[in-house]
């Protein structure tokens, strides 16, 4: 049962993730006003390739750190929660560094295959290069903050916050009549994450010190904590494809104007999907401290209330997305009036997303990580596989239904495995409806 604790917790982070989705829109709406239609695809791109580098410089520390912190909190051991800070942070560092190292040299190749008709774009890939180190340590410590149950303040140092702030730069700079191309968003993008990196380490500071944890000596998942990271990774790279990694695909085929066309449809189903990300920021050390505590129904009636509430939150706005995105679109300019199709197909997608709930995220932290990742992985090989059929053919629609197939699969797919393991589904929500005429 979602207590009064979770609920107060649910409000204020449904008021930060709002704020981070609002930022997603907000980014959207002013390139697509105040810069071109190429220049918005081109930084897509270099934004794509910097979240996807963190992706692998993390090595699936990211997705451990969350659920060990739920473990070590509840064995309330500080000497656990240091661990995880020193070897996680230790693991991005290292790894954000090498892939910086290697985007640099490799630019220009990248830059002929992704960015043929950009205007500085080798100097943008390795500004990307060396943003991209800094990025995997905020990112972390994003999932630090939720791992220490503060999930609303957590969301105020991911992409979509800071996407405000790069926004009110973009403003002002065509307010001065200062031209941003590509290059010159990368780089204000690449200020803004300085001060936010800053800042991102005092809080995990902070929060560590003012802690009321107990001094230990042991550490009860060191080899978990290792053993579990190929997993994590996978879950992590494949999620990245589902968001980011379909357009660098559509960028290979096409020009970058197809890529702002289905950049700015995704960026609009995510308004669909954000409930989502409000519940997984908040629900995954709950799922593995009721797993570690043996509560089977406490994990139950967790996913299936939280997968209703979702389902009625995101219903109005994806029928209005579906129903008349010509009108939403009409707010970004004639250019991009080309992409109801790519949003109508991209908001099914997220809504099947939001309505089965957080499925994958109970896997990955009830210890059944590899059957989320086989789940994952199928789905991405399908999802891939048409990407490169459809994509040539229909460009960014073809994109879409390539992803919409991908999320299909790998939410129907992980609602019966819960079903086989955990013996409920995520979408009975009779108890939730008519909780007195439960047994």
């Amino acid at each position: 049962m979602i207590n009064r604790v979770l609920k107060n917790q649910l409000l204020t982070t449904l008021g930060a993730r709002g704020l981070a989705a609002g930022g997603t829109f907000l980014l959207s709406y002013v390139l697509a006003t105040f810069v071109s239609i190429q220049s918005f695809g081109a930084f897509m791109l270099c934004l794509s390739i910097m979240i996807g580098m963190q992706v692998f410089a993390s090595l699936g520390t990211d997705r451990a750190t969350l659920k060990y912190m739920g473990v070590a909190t509840s064995n309330n051991n500080r000497q656990e929660v240091a661990w995880i800070y020193k070897h996680a942070m230790t693991v991005n560092v290292l790894v954000g560094v090498l892939l910086g190292v290697v985007l640099w040299i490799l630019a220009p190749s990248v830059a002929r295959m992704l960015l043929s008709s950009t205007e500085h774009a080798v100097e943008s890939l390795r500004i990307t290069a060396l943003l991209s180190p800094l990025y995997s340590v905020i990112y972390l410590c994003n999932f630090l903050m939720k791992g220490w149950g503060k999930a609303n303040v957590s969301c105020l140092f991911e992409i979509g916050c800071i996407s405000i702030v790069l926004s009110g730069v973009v403003i002002i700079c065509a307010w001065l009549g200062i031209p941003l191309g590509a290059r010159a968003l990368i780089s204000a993008l690449g200020v803004i994450l300085v001060v936010y990196l800053l800042v991102a380490l005092w809080a995990v500071w902070w929060l560590y010190r003012r802690s009321t944890l107990v001094e230990s000596e042991s550490v009860s998942f060191s080899q978990d904590f290792y053993r579990h990271l190929p997993d994590f990774l996978l879950v992590g790279i494949i999620f990245y494809y589902t968001q980011w990694g379909v357009g660098l695909v559509l960028g290979a085929f096409h020009s970058e104007s197809d890529v702002a066309l289905f950049s700015l449809g995704l960026r609009l189903a995510m308004i669909i999907g954000f409930i989502l990300t409000v519940y997984d920021s908040i629900l995954g050390p709950r799922f593995s401290r009721l797993q570690h505590e043996g509560n089977g129904e406490g994990l139950k009636q967790l996913a299936q209330k939280s997968a209703f509430q979702m389902t009625c939150f995101a219903l109005l706005p994806a029928l209005v997305f579906i129903i008349w995105p010509e009108a939403v679109l009409a707010l970004f300019g004639s250019d991009y009036s080309g992409a109801a199709g790519v949003v109508r197909i991209l908001v099914i997608g997220q809504f099947v997303n939001v309505m089965t709930g957080s499925v994958i995220l109970l896997l990955l932290m009830a210890d059944q990580q590899r059957a989320a990742r086989n789940i994952l992985i199928w789905s991405v090989v399908v999802g891939g596989v048409a990407s490169l059929v459809l994509i040539p053919r229909y460009s960014a629609e073809g994109a879409a239904y390539a992803l919409l197939l991908c999320l299909l699969i790998q939410n129907v797919v992980a609602v019966y495995v819960v079903k086989k393991k955990f013996g409920f589904l995520m979408t009975d929500w009779r108890f939730v409806i008519a909780p007195r005429n439960r047994a």
